[in-house]
Order: C-alpha cells, then structure tokens, then sequence
C-alpha cells in the first residue's frame, strides 16, 4: 500500500493506494501562498489519522508518493520552479520529510504527469500508447505519453508547458512572464477579468457576483447573458487552437481532457472537436476527445503507479 498526496494550488488530497485502488482519501486547503514545510507538518497528522479510520497502519505502507504542483525534477525528488505557490518549494527536501516523518522511500512527480499515469494506467487513456493530457481549471495544466513513456526532455517538463503556448502575441501578461499564452488568455485565474471587461458586463446578470468561475459562466451563458456567452466561446475556440496546436506537435493517439470545466463535458468535447477539424492538417482532423475517468484519483493513483515495475 502506498501513501499518496496531490500537492494542487488550492487543495491537497490525500490518500491510500493499492493495486490500482484508493482504499480512501481526504482532503484540505492547500494554503498554496504559505510554506510548504509548513503545510507538509499540517498534513502528517492528517494522513495518520486516515490510516487509523481505514483500519490501517503505517506499517502497512511500503512508500510515499507525491504529485506537486510546478515543475518537478523527479530524478532529484526535488521542484525546480514552483510559479507562485509554495515560497519555499525549491529548497523543500521531500526524501527528507518522508524519512523523517514516515520512514519511508519517496516518489515525486510533477501532477499533470501523475494525472495522466493515473489516466493511462487505471482510466480514459488506458491502451493507448500516445496520449495527451490537459487540465482545464485555474491554470492549464499538460503532460503527455510517447511511445509508452511519459514526455520528460532536458529539463524535466517535457509536455508539462503546454498551456504556455501562445496563442496571442500581443495578447494579456502570463504569470510565467510572458504574453498571449493560451492560459493568460483563457483560464480560470484570467476569467474574472475577462469577464468584468466585456463591454456588455455592466448590464450581465453576472455584474455584482462575488465569484467569478466556469460555473458561474456557464449557467449564465446558458441562460442567455450575452457577456457569459461571449466569453465561453472566446475560451472554448482558444483551448480548440491550442489542444490542436499540441496535436501537431506530439501527434497523440487521444486527448484526455479533465478539470472542473468537464463536468458538462459533451458540447466543451463537440466544440473542441469542431475547432480540430477547422484547423488541423488533415491527418490529425479526427484525433479522439476524451473526458478523463478518473477526474478525483487520477494524480493519487499516478503517484503510487510510480513505486510499481509498470
């Protein structure tokens, strides 16, 4: 059995892995803006505790695996750029915390790459052996399977930077330091914005709401509000051309799609599907769209698949 922890920027889950099964999981705050050696002194108790509800003990664990958020050097076990979460991430020894906390071996790997191993190994991606993955929700999240292996190149985030593609130079400031990335210019962290700037945003039924996400876009998109509406199809066409971008590029044999977007997942797929076949060369017109299976446990069960021969 193994002990698992999905470091995401505003909720980490936690659970217990085995032969391809959460056995159970909880979760809390992130606390993303904070120390990571604190919200990992947090968590250790938390986990504890979950042992004891399962009916389990820590000597039942053979190991500890960990998808965090940033980019990951998974062979130094160590984050090597975490944008703007975690001040202390860099400097974080995971191998020492779960030594010391556990006496445990650990795992590490970047939560997009952990998504699609769980995906692939226990989910929508199972059989296929090219596979590209996005997570649409605060950020873009990618990662990608080549010939049976996980994307990884020189610096360790090969497929991982998929949503800073840009899709507009002249387009909105990115977090990364760029400009007119796909997530700067559609994503859950830039979509209050767009939104308040529509020019029909001062008669929205959206005006004066105290949260501004997917959801709410969406219900008020459906229900006819001109400036929901606009926005939706501004984000759908641009993940459209730059999911089809990303096709070009890795040539998978599907597209597993996951985040929060997807819960209504059949007109996003059919839109999405409608922009690859406008825009795509011809070879890659029909690629498959899928919602991913495992939406909750995917990066849990990423993480445990990596202290397997698989």
């Amino acid at each position: 059995m193994i002990t698992t922890i999905d470091l995401g920027g505003t909720r980490t889950k936690f659970g217990l892995v085995q032969d391809g099964n959460v056995l159970a999981s909880s979760h809390c705050d992130a606390d993303s803006g904070g120390s990571l050696a604190a919200h990992l002194k947090e968590l250790s108790p938390r986990l504890e505790s979950l042992l004891q509800k399962s009916g389990h003990q820590l000597a039942d664990c053979s190991g500890v695996g960990i998808s965090s958020t940033g980019l990951v050097d998974s062979d130094r076990m160590r984050v090597l750029y975490p944008g703007d979460k975690y001040i202390d991430a860099v400097d974080f020894d995971f191998k020492a915390w779960a030594e010391s906390e556990f006496d445990l071996p650990l795992k590490l790997l970047n939560d997009a790459k952990a998504a699609l191993l769980g995906e692939w190994l226990h989910g929508a991606a199972q059989g296929y052996e090219n596979v590209l993955m996005l997570t649409l929700g605060t950020g873009i999240g990618t990662a990608a399977l080549v010939d049976g292996h996980l994307l990884k190149g020189k610096h360790h985030c090969g497929g991982n930077l998929g949503g800073h593609i840009i899709v507009n130079p002249n387009g909105r400031p990115c977090s990364c330091g760029g400009r007119g990335c796909m997530e700067s210019e559609a994503s859950g962290w830039v979509l209050p914005q767009l939104l308040r700037e529509h020019p029909a945003y001062d008669q929205s039924s959206l005006k004066g709401l105290s949260k501004l996400g997917f959801r709410e876009m969406n219900e008020h998109a459906d229900a006819g509000d001109l400036a929901a509406r606009e926005i939706r199809d501004h984000c759908l066409s641009t993940w459209g051309r730059g999911i089809t971008s990303l096709i070009h590029v890795l040539s998978p044999d599907i597209v597993v799609i996951g985040g929060g977007l997807m819960n209504d997942a059949e007109p996003v797929i059919a839109h999405f599907a409608q922009t690859i076949k406008q825009h795509a060369w011809p070879g890659f017109k029909n690629t498959p769209l899928i919602k991913a299976a495992q939406p909750d446990n995917a990066a849990l069960l990423g993480a445990a698949s990596l202290f397997s021969n698989t």
